[in-house]
Formats: C-alpha cells, structure tokens, sequence
C-alpha cells in the first residue's frame, strides 16, 4: 500500500508540473494581449511579441498522458468557457522549431475528441486510460493556480 501511495504522488506531481506549465504560458499568453491593448504605443516593449508554449517541454512530464487527456475532453466537450476557448487557441499560436512535433502531438488529442465528440462513452477516457484522474480535477487544478497566480 505504501508503494502505491508514493508512486500516485509521484504522479501527481508530475501531472501537476505539466499543468503548471501550462498555466504559466497561459498568463503569458493573455498578460501579452491585455499589455498590447493598453499600452499601444509603448515605445521600449517589442513591437512584433510572438507568444508561444512550451510543448517540448509540457509532453516531456506528460508520461501518464493528463494534458493529452485534457486537450482530447476540450475537443470533445461542448461546453463553451473563455478558459476553454483560450486552451483552444493555444493550440492555433505558431510553434517554436524544437516543439513543433510536441505541438502535434496535443493537436491529434484535441482533434481526436473533436472527432469522436457523438460517442456515448467518454472516448478520451478509452484513449488516454493511464491518467488517474477525472478530467474535471484538471480544470480544478487549472483554476487553483490560476487563482494563487
């Protein structure tokens, strides 16, 4: 029991790595766009900011596939949120070279769930069963580090 009990932490905290990656870019992501809309005509910031993510970086910690699973449910998933729209266009941003395979890799999860959206059991679940957790703990995790962010 105790083996088991520290290998589940041991993924957790791997999941919560990636995810905490991910929200990081995130911020960076929206800090940018809301720097550019006030401050037009800021003469020391960069006039062309290329925003990206680290998807190298993200799937590289992502041996239990939960950021896949998570990008698989916002394919499948119908609901609409501006949290889940703005993962969504993270998908759309221009790579960097060395993440550009990584970057396809969450690309085929999102188009996966897209395309397996009618199904009645949880395709994403089938696909990514090594993740432990429940996709509405990610989202809670998401929000978490948002908030104390």
């Amino acid at each position: 029991m105790g083996v088991k009990l520290i290998i589940l932490l041991g993924l957790l905290i791997g999941v919560l790595y990636c995810i905490h990656i991910l929200v990081k870019d995130y911020q960076a992501i929206t800090a940018a766009k809301v720097f550019r809309l006030i401050f037009k005509r800021d003469l020391t910031s960069p006039s062309s900011y290329k925003a990206h993510v680290r998807w190298g970086k993200i799937l590289q910690y992502d041996t239990i596939q939960c950021t896949r699973y998570l990008f698989c449910d916002l394919g499948a998933s119908e609901i609409k949120t501006h949290l889940r729209e703005d993962f969504i266009y993270m998908l759309a941003l221009e790579a960097r070279e060395e993440d550009v395979t990584a970057l396809e890799v969450f690309k085929n999860a999102y188009n996966y769930g897209k395309s397996s959206r009618k199904e009645i059991n949880d395709p994403c679940r089938a696909k990514y069963s090594a993740c432990p957790f429940k996709v509405n703990l990610l989202y809670e995790f998401i929000q978490y580090l948002l908030r104390i962010s």
